[in-house]
């Protein structure tokens, strides 16, 4: 096919020498040539489309299975609440555990970050009434809960959370945020 394109080219006059209808005629010519062309890159976009959509049907599949046994876990009980850990003296996790160590989850099987949006590490606020600190550590929301110290600045009580890739934030109640270690 190459050949003959080569070939079809040196049978012409060049451009600048052609009148308007041969310039015409050669257009309609590469034209005529690229249509079969355009319709096998048309039918591989379409397989190449049909190949993602199947890979993200897949993915979704995979989220939402994590999140049936996330939810099938919380349900039976079997992660504690950010309360819980904060009120445990059995060390539901253990206390020199880095917030960022854990991954925390909504009961919808949601997963969450700690904190805000833009922050580079999960943090809890917790404050006194009169002083707030950020804390990033299991023990130092223990110490803190232990001295009486509650989850929340003085305007935002409870924990704020986002999700993770978004701007999305809210502020939950610490016994709706549950807590799993990273294994």
């Amino acid at each position: 096919m190459l050949a003959n394109n080569c070939m079809g080219m040196a049978e012409h006059k060049p451009l600048e020498q052609a009148t308007d209808d041969e310039l015409a005629q050669r257009m309609r010519d590469i034209m005529a040539e690229m249509g079969p062309l355009e319709e096998a890159l048309g039918r591989l976009r379409s397989q190449i489309q049909q190949v993602v959509s199947e890979q993200k049907r897949r993915e979704r599949m995979q989220h939402l299975k994590a999140r049936m046994q996330v939810r099938t876990t919380v349900a039976k009980g079997q992660l504690p609440t950010l309360q819980q850990v904060a009120e445990s003296s059995n060390e539901l996790v253990a206390p020199e555990t880095p917030l960022k160590e854990l991954t925390f989850f909504r009961d919808s099987g949601t997963e969450i970050g700690l904190g805000y949006a833009t922050s580079r590490e999960p943090t809890v606020w917790m404050t006194n009434g009169s002083q707030t600190t950020a804390v990033k550590t299991v023990s130092e929301i223990r110490e803190r809960y232990l001295d009486g110290w509650d989850f929340g600045t003085g305007a935002h009580p409870g924990v704020r959370i986002h999700i993770p890739n978004s701007r999305t934030e809210k502020i939950l109640q610490a016994t709706e945020v549950f807590v799993k270690p990273n294994q």
